[in-house]
Order: structure tokens, then sequence, then C-alpha cells
């Protein structure tokens, strides 16, 4: 009875040894799919590439606009003060009315 038990011992120990076996080899298939996933990511330079070309647009599209109100500043001083003069009236106006 003990060479019986002793080889039922031995098939649990090889069915176990096994399914851990098939774990770790599921467990490697799956590292294996993401290393391969994140490396395929990392050679598409697509998306870096519209993202680094919508940058540069924004940028350019600063730069025309930086340059047209600069030359748009070039306007004479009373039209600054008139300007500055009406902001202050509704401001004014604005806070009277909200102290009523």
């Amino acid at each position: 009875m003990s060479a019986s038990a002793s080889a039922s011992q031995a098939y649990d120990r090889e069915a176990q040894n096994d399914r851990r076996l098939n774990d770790l080899a599921s467990q490697l298939s799956t590292l294996r799919k993401v290393t391969t996933d994140i490396g395929n990511q990392a050679s598409d330079s697509s998306f870096v590439q519209s993202t680094t070309d919508a940058f540069s647009s924004l940028s350019t599209s600063i730069k025309h606009s930086s340059h047209r109100l600069a030359r748009s500043s070039g306007v004479s001083l009373p039209v600054y003060k008139t300007v500055f003069l009406i902001l202050i009236g509704v401001l004014v106006i604005y806070l009277i009315w909200r102290l009523v």
C-alpha cells in the first residue's frame, strides 16, 4: 500500500507541477503580447508627429496674431484713452447698480 500511496503522491505532484507550468506559460505569453504591443505603439510615431504638427501650427498662429496685434497697437493714444474711459465708466455704473 505504501508503494501505491507514494505513486499517488508523485502523480499529484506531477499534476501540480504541470498546472504551475501551464500558468507560467500563460503569464509568459501575456507578457510577450504586452511587450509586443508596447513596441508597436512606440514605433508608431504618427501620433507624435501629428501632435508636433498641431503645436507647430498653433505656434505659427499665435505668432501671426501677435504681429497683427503689434501692428494694430500703433493706433493713436486718444483711442486707448477713450476705450479705457468707457471701460471704467461701465465698471462704475455696474458697481453703483450692484450696491443699490
